[in-house]
């Protein structure tokens, strides 16, 4: 490589886009806008540290934050993906594990969104997933690496969360610009979120429908 070559993030990401649905539901199109301009700033801020020498330890196969972290905020209009997308684009085999850990979810469990160490529902996996990468070396067995080495840790850009955040605001009936500074400044959008562990899964479980195989 070049002495002055730019090392590469992977493909600059893509809005999600399912056009009946967000013709059907008129939240979806915020939360797939939300989505698309997190995940441009979790590329551009993992593209910054790997030019600065970083190596990202994060891979396709490695879910160890997905078994240890017990404090992922989920935010209304994220939940409403989530029920969605399992409900409604799940596959049969897929839908029938996610039942099921639904249905047993306890809290302090891994997410139940954990299949077999992928996320089942990879497309809709809320903001605090998306922006958490880590750098260096892979998490160890039950770390948490944003209490033990923050600085390997992503810090996500903040012009981009917080215009992610705000695009979530029309959820909430929030769609005056005066309004969305006054509701990001203040912090109202955070008082909207739910910790993921404390969610009562079983109520999506019961929801699931399962086909005869």
């Amino acid at each position: 490589m070049a002495k002055n070559a730019k090392k590469s993030s992977g493909p600059k990401p893509e809005r999600l886009s399912f056009p009946d649905d967000e013709t059907r539901f008129d939240w979806l199109p915020m939360l797939l806008d939300a989505y698309y301009i997190a995940d441009k700033g979790v590329h551009d801020g993992i593209k910054l540290r790997l030019n600065q020498g970083q190596k990202l330890a994060c891979a396709k196969g490695c879910s160890t934050c997905c078994s240890t972290h017990i404090t992922i905020p989920v935010y209304p209009l994220e939940l409403s993906g989530i029920y969605w997308y399992t409900m409604e684009k799940t596959e049969n085999d897929r839908r029938k594990a996610l039942k099921e850990q639904l249905s047993n979810f306890t809290e302090n469990d891994p997410c139940p969104f954990l299949i077999k160490g992928i996320c089942g529902i990879h497309p809709m996996r809320p903001l605090a997933c998306r922006h958490f990468n880590v750098f260096h070396k892979p998490c160890d067995e039950n770390e948490d690496p944003y209490f033990t080495r923050r600085n390997d840790v992503l810090t996500p850009i903040k012009k981009y969360k917080e215009k992610a955040l705000a695009a979530m605001l029309p959820f909430h009936k929030i769609t005056q610009r005066s309004e969305k500074i006054k509701a990001m400044k203040t912090g109202l959008i955070h008082t909207y979120a739910k910790n993921l562990q404390e969610v009562e899964w079983v109520k999506l479980a019961e929801r699931l429908y399962i086909t005869a195989s």
